[in-house]
């Protein structure tokens, strides 16, 4: 018996290690703002709701969970010196030629001055783009390194609509796994809130995206939403975008009952080289996570998406556990489409057939019909 208690400590301790040691070389993010970057940079308005305890500056919000949700607006320079697929916070004097930095965060007071906010954006964009693009941070991540990864993509892929950061409070450390999972049991009640404030804005659609743990965030307030309101709880929610999802498949397979009938499309985003899910399939004694899913049938009967990154190569992801984000390769196939915009999200013909006849697989060759393609 004590044998095996320190077997599993143990195996713990070499997984948290691992990751502590790949993790390493990269700098926490930061918030750091400077209102003359917007001469400099791309400029990416993002609006934010979180359930973080607000904090003073530069953090903005900590990783505290707070009493209920906060909302901000805020805007973000994109700096012109980096390489596609990057976040650079600052590691001394503020640059904004290499530089992710803030350059205006206002506070939001409610609901409905954030439905104010967000319909004043919408009605600035073209009829065929007010839709709202929701994207949900995942394990050990701050504040601050959420916000930007999202800038970093409606950067690289010229994200159409409207932008919403849902920021869950994260305790930001890699050793605060468990931590972090009992989090999320608070920002799926939240996430679920805030897809019912933005179905009552102006925008025509919306896709809602989770990385990591953020996609089992995802996940679990979707199923609330069907369970409780069935098909009148996705009246703009079209779209389900799960990037390295870390969810067991079974549990997957049981949040995915709660969606039968509802029209909804779930693209699920994997890479079997994915270095984070490893070690978390290995510290739960599981063969994979759905994230790490290569075999469509592992997912056989649901009506899903898989779309396989195990071929794409990535630059500055140690884990390869953001491949989405961070590959040049799919940045350089996604930018290369042209005009296709978030149709690929809506069409109704490959909805319906993917509803029909359960996952479809798509290896590196889809890639450029994946979420995110302009």
């Amino acid at each position: 018996m004590d044998g095996g208690r320190i077997s599993g400590r143990l195996l713990r301790f070499i997984v948290l290690a691992a990751l502590t040691v790949l993790s390493a070389c990269a700098p926490r993010g930061s918030i750091v703002v400077d209102p003359v970057a917007a001469t400099v940079g791309d400029v990416r308005p993002i609006l934010v709701a979180t359930s973080r305890v607000p904090a003073a500056d530069p953090a903005v919000f900590s990783g505290r969970i707070a009493p209920g949700m906060s909302f901000a607006e805020t805007e973000i320079s994109v700096p012109p010196v980096r390489k596609p697929g990057t976040v650079t916070f600052p590691r001394g004097t503020p640059d904004p030629q290499t530089d992710f930095l803030v350059v205006a965060n206002r506070p939001i007071a409610d609901e409905a001055g954030f439905i104010r906010a967000i319909n004043a954006q919408l009605a600035g964009k073209p009829k065929n783009q007010r839709e709202i693009f929701v994207f949900v941070h995942g394990f050990n991540t701050n504040f601050a390194e959420g916000l930007m990864r999202q800038a970093q993509m409606n950067s690289d892929y010229a994200t159409p609509g409207v932008s919403v950061n849902y920021s869950w409070p994260s305790a930001a450390s890699v050793s605060a796994y468990a931590t972090d999972r009992e989090a999320t049991l608070v920002a799926r009640d939240d996430l679920d809130r805030l897809i019912g404030i933005l179905s009552r804005t102006n925008a025509t659609d919306i896709v809602l995206s989770g990385h990591s743990m953020g996609a089992f965030v995802v996940m679990e307030a979707v199923r609330q939403r069907a369970i409780r309101d069935g098909q009148a709880g996705f009246r703009k929610l079209r779209s389900v975008v799960l990037l390295a999802p870390d969810i067991d498949v079974e549990v997957f397979r049981r949040q995915m009952r709660a969606l039968q009938g509802i029209d909804v499309s779930i693209f699920v985003i994997t890479s079997s080289r994915d270095r984070a899910l490893r070690f978390s399939a290995l510290l739960r004694g599981t063969p994979d996570r759905l994230g790490s899913v290569s075999d469509p049938m592992r997912v056989s009967g649901l009506p899903v998406t898989l779309i396989d990154l195990s071929a794409v190569q990535t630059q500055n992801d140690s884990l390869r556990h953001f491949k989405a984000a961070t590959s040049p390769v799919m940045i350089s196939l996604i930018q290369g489409t042209g005009s296709i915009g978030a149709q690929v999200l809506e069409d109704e013909e490959r909805k319906s057939r993917f509803m029909a006849a359960g996952v479809v697989f798509q290896d590196l060759r889809g890639v450029a019909r994946a979420p995110f393609a302009q």
